[in-house]
């Protein structure tokens, strides 16, 4: 079951790969195109379009509109990432420079731009409930760019606590994902009690996704990743671990922060894997992970077999990535 699932996400993922790599763009201005190319290039994951077609799937959608949709989900992530790396100062994004080191930021910000037209140019191409799916993906789009704001609104602020990261990373992260869910239920013509527990799921399945990749921010490699890390927390962004770290070992977690010094990357990240291990903070924030991956697998009542055993898989399949 589990080699017959990632060859049938594999199959996905070439498949997009495909459309993103041989996407019509013109040659010319290239001061706007070859960076569109070269971000569409990257070794991306792709999972929030699999997540999409997944789902689309289990309730029987036309693979045309699928195709659209996903195809719009990845341009917008990507548009998302690539801004992102802007306001980060990033240096490595799947497995090659970021825009902004490779040319500069206001090519950056461009090439981000571009790639949001496009990903309305995608969705704009849906035929079935075509408003109703133009809403969600497009409030869904906004809720980002909230829970960016915030993102940067709580660096270094010592007050936030895990509940307002909560509260962001449902937004930064989560809400992307709901609509990889509420997409496919419009198209299928669901109703509202469908829509909501697939919201859900979205939204637990991002939680657990982003306190993942706290961790695995920290306690990765570059090469497995493929992007810059450790630059939130030295940046004094607020993380899972960090804040939970706050909250569990508060006169520790400020004697470790100020005793940090003129430390490299390496240096600053070793010491952060050997604290957040030997005071429980990795442990804790792992269960905390955990528990929002159970919340949406129990959202997936609602999801017809098959589709549910594939959508199963898939929550398991990111529960269990270390990348």
């Amino acid at each position: 079951m589990a080699d017959n699932f990632l060859q049938k996400i594999a199959a996905m993922q070439k498949d997009l790969d495909l459309q993103l790599k041989n996407y019509p763009f013109p040659q010319q201005p290239e001061y706007l195109y070859e960076p569109l190319r070269y971000v569409l290039s990257g070794n991306g994951k792709r999972l929030r379009p699999v997540l999409l077609t997944l789902t689309g799937r289990a309730y029987g959608v036309d693979e045309d509109d699928l195709s659209y949709a996903a195809l719009a989900v990845e341009l917008l992530h990507n548009f998302t990432l690539v801004h992102d790396d802007i306001m980060d100062d990033d240096l490595l994004r799947h497995g090659q420079p970021t825009v902004q080191s490779k040319w500069d930021n206001a090519t950056a910000i461009l090439a981000g731009d571009g790639l949001f037209v496009e990903s309305q140019r995608a969705i704009g191409r849906v035929r079935n409930n075509t408003q109703g799916v133009g809403t969600v993906f497009n409030n869904g789009a906004l809720a980002v760019c909230v829970g960016q704001a915030y993102d940067k609104e709580y660096e270094e602020n010592q007050t936030i606590t895990l509940n307002d990261y909560l509260e962001m990373i449902e937004k930064k992260t989560g809400a992307l994902l709901s609509l990889c869910m509420e997409i496919p239920a419009l198209l299928a013509n669901q109703d509202e009690g469908v829509c909501s527990q697939l919201r859900k799921f979205g939204y637990d399945i991002g939680k657990g996704f982003q306190i993942q990749d706290d961790i695995l921010e920290i306690f990765s490699g570059v090469e497995a990743m493929g992007k810059s890390l450790g630059s939130d927390v030295i940046a004094n962004k607020q993380t899972a671990l960090t804040l939970m770290a706050r909250k569990l070992v508060p006169q520790d977690w400020n004697k470790f922060c100020n005793g940090q010094g003129s430390q490299t990357i390496d240096e600053k990240l070793a010491g952060l894997r050997t604290f957040f291990e030997d005071t429980g903070v990795y442990e804790e924030t792992t269960a905390m992970a955990d528990k929002y991956f159970k919340d949406a697998v129990n959202a997936l009542a609602v999801v017809p077999n098959p589709g549910r055993e594939d959508l199963l898989a898939y929550t398991n399949f990111i529960k269990n990535r270390e990348y």
